[in-house]
């Protein structure tokens, strides 16, 4: 979303009919977070297996993890782009997608770990802001960017981010004045086990959810009950579950500790999102893995190892989560700042 003042700052595999998901109180383990590399606003983040994960953020800087240990890179003429998307192929190769309006939104690889960057994409479209990388696997991905023309800018690729055309726009249903995505923790879109693709928006009164089936060519959208009535509110980032199962999270940037449902699902085989009972608060981000959902945001992290109960584990302020397994995570957010989850 083309909101340049924007804050910086999962896994149930519930069937249908299953019990709603609810909240207990704090005590489920806490975030260790080490010491910051950079001041770097990290929005960013991909595993890459193990303890080894990227993180990107503003300023044109890019950590390479292994745990507790970063190493910071600053991309050369790149310095002035605010890298919001990163996926991460392998240890080596890492694509870093800008966020910003018109040519302020590009894409960076490097294949040998950092020592070398190269610009791959300019955004050509003076209108179109970046908001969110996604990939099916080493050659199928998809770019979400705010709508132009009345439609969502969807973005694909079949060479591993070499090219990329846009979907035909008659696929994306209309988008609603003022409806944008949120460019603040490359969590607005998603990819199912099946070539899903969903993606997430607010800003427009109601908080969306555009869910295409096979595979990116024709989307249908779908309201949330988040809160959207204000451009700095609605759904924020979004997450398949290992059934199917479709999490959304969000709430207001502006007012991060504000009410009101900040967490959704929608079960396999449904068409409409149900609230969840959640620790209140901004969420920005959201992850699942196995049973285990984990979200994220300004007013803290919750979890559910068993994808029903949710409880706050940290009040550190982050905006983006990535489990790695069903009892470990990565989480990056405000001032550099890197979280370890060991549940």
């Amino acid at each position: 979303m083309n909101r340049r003042d924007l804050i910086l700052t999962g896994a149930a595999a519930l069937a249908s009919g299953a019990a709603s998901p609810a909240f207990a109180a704090p005590g489920l383990g806490g975030i260790r977070i080490p010491a910051s590399a950079t001041d770097s606003e990290l929005r960013g983040l991909s595993p890459t297996g193990g303890k080894t994960y990227w993180a990107s953020g503003s300023k044109g800087w890019i950590i390479r993890g292994e745990d507790e240990r970063q190493d910071p890179m600053r991309i050369v003429g790149a310095e002035a782009l605010d890298f919001r998307g990163l996926h991460a192929f392998s240890d080596d190769h890492v694509l870093a997608m800008s966020a910003g309006p018109g040519d302020a939104s590009q894409l960076w690889r490097t294949t040998d770990g950092g020592r070398h960057w190269a610009q791959v994409a300019v955004n050509q479209d003076p209108n179109g802001f970046w908001d969110s990388i996604a990939f099916v696997d080493d050659r199928r991905g998809f770019i979400l960017g705010d709508p132009t023309e009345g439609r969502f800018t969807v973005l694909y690729t079949a060479d591993g981010g070499k090219s990329w055309a846009r979907l035909p726009p008659e696929g994306v249903p209309p988008a609603a004045d003022g409806e944008g995505a949120f460019a603040a923790s490359n969590g607005c879109v998603a990819i199912g086990r099946h070539g899903q693709v969903a993606f997430c928006t607010g800003g427009a009164g109601r908080a969306r959810v555009y869910f295409s089936q096979g595979g990116g060519g024709v989307f249908v959208a779908l309201d949330t009950p988040i809160p959207a009535d204000a451009p700095s509110k609605g759904a924020f980032a979004v997450a398949f579950g290992k059934r199917g199962e479709l999490w959304v999270c969000g709430g207001d940037y502006k007012n991060p500790r504000g009410q009101g449902v900040n967490l959704a699902w929608l079960a396999p085989g449904s068409i409409a999102f149900q609230p969840v009972a959640a620790p209140a608060g901004y969420l920005s981000g959201i992850s699942v893995k196995g049973e285990t959902v984990m979200a994220t945001g300004l007013a803290g992290t919750i979890v559910a190892r068993d994808g029903r109960t949710f409880e706050r584990v940290s009040e550190a302020p982050m905006n983006s989560v990535r489990l790695t397994s069903k009892k470990t995570g990565v989480l990056c957010g405000p001032k550099g700042t890197i979280g370890l989850w060991r549940g």
